[in-house]
């Protein structure tokens, strides 16, 4: 059990608001502006998005722009083309933010296994080797060294690597 807590105020917004009908990476990959996002490359194909509730700093989700729940969905051709875009992801994040590993993660499935978003996603969460502090250790409470925007526009500045 968490022993303190930060506030976010904009977060309620969220949590109380109306959402979008369906999907919510159907509604960004067709540009809902309802829905906020940091969208940082964009194709025919997929979309890699900053998450804005970060696991860590840098945390980034590479997503199909069609909608699809598993791996299996998609043809081989498809899967691969995919997982080129991840290996991107790391060279841009190592290239910006020098993490020292990688947790990545594939959400499919309905609900469960995808954090209530049915939309298969790959998350590329960046590891570093003074991630725990004080806060996170005593407190048990995440502390972020700098903004989702701050990152967000340090990795614009070279998103041309994604492609």
């Amino acid at each position: 059990m968490y022993q303190s807590w930060l506030c976010s105020p904009g977060r309620m917004n969220w949590v109380k608001g109306k959402k979008p009908e369906g999907c919510i990476f159907c509604g960004i990959a067709r540009g809902d502006k309802k829905i906020p996002n940091k969208i940082l490359h964009k194709n025919g194909k997929f979309m890699v998005i900053m998450n804005i509730f970060p696991y860590n700093t840098g945390h980034l989700q590479v997503i199909p722009v069609k909608h699809a729940t598993s791996l299996e969905e998609l043809d081989d051709k498809t899967v691969s083309e995919l997982f080129l875009l991840v290996k991107k992801c790391l060279k841009l994040l190592k290239k910006v933010l020098g993490p020292e590993g990688f947790n990545i993660g594939i959400n499919q499935g309905e609900n469960v296994a995808g954090a209530s978003i049915p939309h298969l996603h790959i998350h590329i969460v960046p590891r570093y080797r003074n991630d725990f502090g004080f806060m996170e250790i005593i407190a048990k409470t995440k502390v972020l060294p700098e903004s989702v925007d701050e990152t967000f526009e340090k990795l614009l500045k070279n998103v041309k690597i994604l492609g």
